[in-house]
């Protein structure tokens, strides 16, 4: 039995006001979209959760770990907002076999049961020994008004704000420092502007900034009304002086620790 959903989980964007929430909300879907092409889906929109439905799970999952502003994923089994429909489906897809075991349960919505007792009859059925503070498996059930989502894994998304929803700014590539700060920016939701002539670092660069076209120049262009430049700090340190602002995101930072995350 293979899941038939992806649930989409978003965090900062959250905390905005509603009106901003819906702009955020609106460049998140278009950049989920882009992301997704050529892959047959239905996408369905909720409030910090959007579903894929797709029978190409992997392969979608895939492609939005690189999507800006998703905390994480989660491929998930669907059944009625039913306890029994729960039971059936939690027993089918979750074997803990002797390793110590947790239900996870939420609920949203208006139903005859709490969350609570989603997670004293969902665990009932399951075999074998409940730990709820030291668990080897987690069975998450996430319970809404008309359908719930059961799964057992949470995948890392990069986070950080929708791409295209921070304004649009020069970015320097000259090394792996520079490759880095981009890369920073355009989590905080900015469109990178590459300038460079170095293939390898505009194509890494280039996966990530999905949903928002990527430019490329050779120099920095006189006729664009972008009032700022990111950079590593050994670019930085050795730029010709510019009359725009120059952000340097990498002070007091490793930038090391992130290129494991942009080369996967």
């Amino acid at each position: 039995m293979k899941p038939e959903c992806i649930l989409i989980r978003v965090g900062e964007q959250s905390l905005k006001s509603k009106q901003v929430w819906t702009i955020f909300n609106r460049i998140l879907i278009k950049n989920i979209r882009a992301a997704l092409e050529g892959i047959n889906y239905e996408l369905k929109n909720e409030m910090n959760r959007i579903f894929i439905y797709t029978k190409n799970v992997d392969k979608s999952i895939e492609r939005l770990q690189k999507v800006f502003g998703i905390t994480s994923l989660s491929p998930v089994y669907v059944c009625d907002s039913k306890i029994e429909e729960m039971k059936k489906l939690s027993k089918k897809i979750f074997k803990p076999g002797k390793k110590k075991f947790a239900i996870r349960a939420r609920r949203s919505g208006s139903h005859q049961f709490t969350s609570q007792d989603i997670a004293v009859k969902v665990g009932y059925i399951i075999p074998g020994k409940v730990d709820l503070s030291n668990p080897e498996k987690e069975l998450f059930i996430e319970c809404r008004q008309n359908k719930t989502y059961i799964f057992t894994e949470k995948i890392d998304g990069p986070g950080g704000l929708p791409l295209g929803s921070g304004g649009k700014i020069f970015g320097i590539l000259n090394d792996q420092q520079d490759l880095v700060a981009s890369w920073l920016l355009m989590k905080r939701g900015c469109e990178v502007f590459a300038v460079s002539n170095k293939k390898p670092l505009i194509n890494k660069l280039k996966k990530w900034h999905i949903g928002q076209k990527f430019n490329i120049f050779a120099k920095i262009p006189e006729n664009y009304d972008i009032p700022a430049i990111v950079a590593g700090e050994k670019t930085a340190e050795n730029m010709p002086k510019t009359e725009l602002m120059i952000l340097r995101p990498l002070v007091g930072l490793d930038y090391k620790q992130f290129l494991t995350k942009i080369n996967s």
